[in-house]
């Protein structure tokens, strides 16, 4: 991730994470790209954590896209931040109708829709720069 300047001048990680958040919630992948450092990669592990691997660039820009796509209706609730000037953890609570397909970068077959809403929580680790 990028630092952004606060009007004092100094980075507020907090401050960029949270635009980053606002982005996830309105589905703005393009500010979500404009909000990454060009070598951000998401280690999204959502089966075995020793097998998977980091997406690549290129994986990572397409993951929210095909997320927005599969789940135009959606929420992302933040539960939880702690922020430090490098580092910012974040709780959150997904929940949302897959009413599209989901496929690559998020799974290797796409998953046609079920129509069903799903609510899952997680944590990311932001590592600011």
């Amino acid at each position: 991730m990028k630092r952004k300047e606060t009007r004092s001048g100094s980075p507020d990680s907090l401050v960029l994470i949270a635009d980053y958040i606002t982005a996830i919630r309105v589905g703005d992948k393009d500010r979500l790209i404009g909000l990454r450092s060009p070598e951000f990669v998401m280690d999204f592990v959502y089966s075995d954590a020793f097998a998977d691997r980091p997406l690549t660039p290129a994986e990572t820009s397409a993951f929210w896209p095909a997320w927005f796509a599969a789940f135009p209706e959606r929420d992302y609730e933040v539960t939880r931040t702690i922020a430090a000037a490098e580092v910012v953890v974040v709780q959150w609570v997904f929940t949302g109708t897959h009413t599209q397909e989901l496929g690559r970068p998020i799974f290797d077959s796409p998953q046609k829709p079920s129509g069903r809403t799903v609510c899952f929580r997680g944590v990311t680790i932001y590592d600011v720069d």
